[in-house]
């Protein structure tokens, strides 16, 4: 028998020939239950950490975002109004720098760091593919990658996606929320399973003959692309595991949540046209918050405007004559600067809602917001046109995870990989060897 605090409802009588015997119901295991129920009604429930990482392409008017005054009190800028109510959940960080960026294709290195599209450039994964490799597989999906367009848009003067496999792969991005709506949340008929197992096969078999071939060929290579194609082959081995990870979860039922009523599809495809950017918008900050209030994911990317052509029309439906690039090359033109002012002003009210629906969300003693980290920002710089250094960033949420909230603090010439790098320590994640390719070299002390 055990000690009598170690009886419990699962002890059991063992004898002879491995027989064993369930003991009944004792007073004393009602003591014992009781006291671990009074010990874990004191702790909170363990609650998922999140990394959400936005990118808005082209910065903002930062002469109109920029407090002046640092810390808590600082005085209100036209375009952080909307977030107003929301000051004490956020922190606006003055200062950071990219070394790689400005012009129009930062898009590539807001979460790698590394060289936007010059030639010869080598690619690496971007930061939240690092996190998803390191806790996405206790989630149906081991990230979100979304944007206005969909895709990769790789070769074209901009990207799609902000996503990056480990050898260097964009990873496609998807832009309609109600087909994202479906993927998380619609039941797998039995034809749609059906399909599935056959493709997992078919990927199977192909992935297996590309690793035969390589292997033959190795015995015939010399060091350097022995190398490279071991790089290639840990590619092929991750696809392998990705797969067999997406197969584990094909029988297990996908969360219940209320239907969203998306109404006419044809306006939620950015690439169809006629698009309502603030009902398409909203629309997908609510698809987001349901798949991490579900844990269907704990990492998400997603630009939400991209570089040089915004994707959203700059707000044409508010009688804003120009488009987005054409703002940041104001020219110290009145009309430009109040237009460009005005529309960073709407687009904050669509983050100020995505905030709020994300503190909407009771989850244990806190709310959704307060477990995840979300980052407004962007590669453009916001002294003036789009420069890669004072680039506009902002941290919010993540207060029960440990983000202590400064309001406004000035990091001036550091990396914006520091905030990555801040964020990977804060989720419990170490930072990989070689991250950002140099473009980090420590944390935001004042976050933590």
């Amino acid at each position: 028998m055990k000690s009598k605090t170690e009886i419990t409802r699962r002890t059991l009588l063992r004898g002879a020939c491995g027989v064993t015997l369930s003991l009944p119901f004792l007073d004393i295991m009602a003591e014992v239950e009781s006291k671990k129920a009074a010990l874990s009604s004191d702790q909170e429930p363990q609650i998922p950490k999140r990394s959400i990482f936005c990118m808005w392409g082209l910065g903002l008017n930062g002469r109109d975002f920029t407090p002046k005054e640092t810390g808590l009190n600082y005085k209100t800028t036209p375009i952080l109004k909307p977030l107003d109510s929301l000051r004490k959940e956020f922190t606006v960080i003055s200062g950071l720098k990219l070394t790689h960026s400005g012009g129009h294709g930062g898009d590539r290195t807001f979460l790698t760091g590394t060289n936007t599209h010059e030639a010869g450039s080598k690619l690496r994964i971007s930061c939240d593919q690092e996190l998803a490799r390191a806790i996405g597989g206790k989630t149906r999906f081991r990230s979100m990658v979304l944007g206005i367009r969909r895709g990769t848009g790789f070769g074209n003067p901009q990207d799609h996606t902000l996503s990056w496999s480990k050898n260097g792969t964009p990873l496609p991005a998807e832009n309609r929320p109600h087909i994202l709506f479906d993927r998380l949340f619609r039941p797998y008929s039995k034809e749609t399973i059906a399909q599935r197992e056959a493709e997992f096969a078919r990927r199977a078999s192909i992935l297996d003959s590309v690793i035969k071939e390589a292997k033959d060929l190795e015995a015939q290579l010399g060091k350097v692309d022995r190398d490279k194609l071991n790089e290639y082959l840990t590619g092929i081995r991750d696809l392998e595991s990705a797969m067999q990870e997406e197969k584990s979860w094909l029988y297990k039922p996908k969360p219940q949540v209320t239907p969203i009523e998306f109404g006419d599809a044809q306006g939620l495809d950015p690439q169809k046209g006629d698009l309502n950017y603030r009902r398409y918008q909203r629309m997908m900050f609510d698809v987001i918050t349901l798949a991490l209030q579900t844990d269907s994911t704990r990492i998400i990317s997603y630009m939400p405007r991209m570089d040089n052509s915004d994707g959203t029309g700059a707000w044409k439906s508010e009688g804003n004559p120009y488009g987005y690039h054409t703002m940041t090359h104001h020219g110290e033109d009145p009309k430009k600067l109040k237009w460009f002012t005005q529309s960073d002003i709407l687009y904050m009210q669509e983050w100020a809602y995505f905030l709020k629906k994300l503190k909407s969300v009771k989850e244990g003693e806190g709310t959704l917001l307060d477990h995840c980290m979300v980052v407004w920002g962007s590669t453009g710089g916001s002294i003036n046109a789009h420069h890669n250094h004072h680039l506009p960033t902002m941290i919010a949420g993540g207060q029960r995870m440990g983000v202590q909230h400064r309001g406004h603090i000035v990091k001036e010439d550091e990396y914006l990989g520091n905030l990555w790098q801040t964020m990977f320590k804060i989720m419990g994640v170490n930072v990989p060897y070689g991250f950002q390719g140099g473009e980090a070299n420590g944390v935001i002390k004042e976050l933590i």
